[in-house]
């Protein structure tokens, strides 16, 4: 609510099929239902968007900010698509301090997070971190 009243558009993933999240428009209070696979969101009539920040949940991450999802791959894919249209998403994990671990093994095309919030605080990686 705090950033939607000041202007930010707020979109949430909807899950299409087993290979695919889309993100659609979210306004606070707005009605949510089922979007498949044990998930909600907004139906379908919302308007798809490209975010410019994606908040992800994650199951593992590293001081690199690499990170392991829950598996099925699909943060990655809409990344990559992203990418394909030239938008480079600010990638910010969500995750307890404990799923920090010491490698998290990164393939090419893999794109480290760029920050991390955890219980303990936020924290920058990389290009953030340094500029």
């Amino acid at each position: 609510r705090h950033v939607h009243a000041r202007g930010a558009v707020l979109c949430l993933p909807a899950v299409i099929d087993r290979q695919t999240i889309v993100f659609r428009t979210f306004v606070p209070g707005g009605a949510l239902e089922s979007t498949g696979f044990g998930t909600t969101g907004p139906g379908e009539d919302a308007e798809v968007l490209d975010p410019q920040i994606l908040l992800m949940p994650l199951a593992a991450f590293d001081a690199q900010g690499n990170r392991i999802g829950y598996g099925a791959g699909h943060y990655d894919r809409a990344i990559a698509r992203l990418a394909d249209k030239g938008i480079r998403p600010l990638l910010i994990g969500f995750a307890f301090s404990v799923q920090e671990v010491e490698h998290v093994p990164a393939q090419a095309h893999d794109r480290p997070l760029d920050a991390i919030v955890t219980e303990t605080g936020y924290r920058e990686f990389g290009t953030m971190k340094e500029g």
